[in-house]
């Protein structure tokens, strides 16, 4: 195949999707859709401490029910400034149990011109007070799992070193070093160090080294950051996207480096190889997401278990 061609993967209509798969396996109501372009929708801002995001409801729907019993009362309708003062005067006019959602106040509650209402598909959120239509996501706030032993990333290659110390020579002294020549350690530390984050010290002792995941000696080097989060679950994995492997010699290798095409086969693209630390973890699919290139996963390897992506 002369290129590879992808399949485009807009970035805010798969945000859009997986906060809908998302909120689907909170066990919530939820889903796309285009807005009918109708009078009555109320726009707001829900600002919280995990920042702000903005929806639409539809007044009617909201007030009645918030107070199911209020129908059988009224005579007339209530008008529609009416009901945005009521739900500006209430303190928690929604209820959204979803922490992502969570809020303090809403501001900039307003009546909508139906022309001005999205075009586009938008996700929408069953609640106990009528559909909540999301224009603007909350922001998602990364959460770190404990790690655990029956971690999926628990049985992961990492280099653990275990540093002694540093010295520094100038450039003269390094073409006078010989055999037999001793190399003082000036700046001793003991230091564990994987993934390039220091992790603990060692010291010596009769059975051999003692592991510690504290500094007990006081003894810093300078380029360990005291503010460095040492927990083994802040350590990095590094992952690497495979697009293909192949057996080959060192007569066709310089070929290729001279310009020369390596053949691919025309599913490539779905077959990209995820690893973790050099092990294989994943299968997905090259795609372009935006502006960049992104893999879509397909198949996650889970010890001797294998897990696919529904279709």
């Amino acid at each position: 195949m002369s290129a590879l061609k992808l399949r485009r993967v807009d970035p805010a209509a798969h945000a859009c999707a997986r906060a809908v798969r998302r909120w689907r396996d909170a066990g919530h109501g939820a889903g796309t859709a285009c807005l009918q372009r109708l009078p009555g929708y109320l726009q707001f801002c829900a600002r919280g401490e995990g920042g702000d995001w903005h929806g639409l409801i539809m007044a009617s729907d909201w007030l009645h029910q918030s107070l199911p019993q209020l129908q059988s009362l009224l005579v007339v309708e209530p008008s529609m400034t009416s009901i945005a003062n009521l739900f500006r005067a209430v303190h928690q006019p929604l209820l959204l149990t979803l922490d992502e959602f969570r809020y303090q106040t809403l501001t900039e509650v307003d009546f909508v011109q139906p022309q001005l209402l999205p075009t586009h598909a938008v996700p929408w959120l069953e609640t106990t007070r009528g559909r909540v239509w999301v224009t603007q996501m909350p922001r998602i706030r990364a959460t770190r799992e404990p790690f655990t032993p029956s971690s999926w990333l628990s049985d992961l290659p990492l280099h653990l070193a275990l540093k002694l110390g540093v010295s520094h020579i100038d450039p003269t002294s390094r073409t006078r070093l010989n055999e037999g020549d001793v190399l003082r350690i000036t700046q001793p530390s003991r230091h564990c160090f994987v993934a390039q984050r220091c992790i603990g010290v060692f010291s010596f002792t009769e059975e051999g080294l003692l592991m510690q995941p504290t500094d007990t000696d006081g003894q810093q080097p300078d380029a360990i950051d005291p503010a460095a989060d040492v927990g083994l679950a802040a350590l990095s994995v590094r992952l690497e996207f495979i697009l293909a492997t192949h057996d080959i010699d060192l007569a066709t290798l310089s070929q290729i480096v001279d310009g020369q095409l390596i053949p691919l086969a025309d599913d490539a693209a779905q077959h990209i190889e995820v690893r973790a630390n050099g092990k294989p973890v994943a299968r997905g699919e090259l795609v372009q997401l935006g502006e960049q290139l992104g893999v879509e996963l397909i198949e996650i390897y889970r010890s001797n278990s294998l897990e696919t992506r529904d279709e």
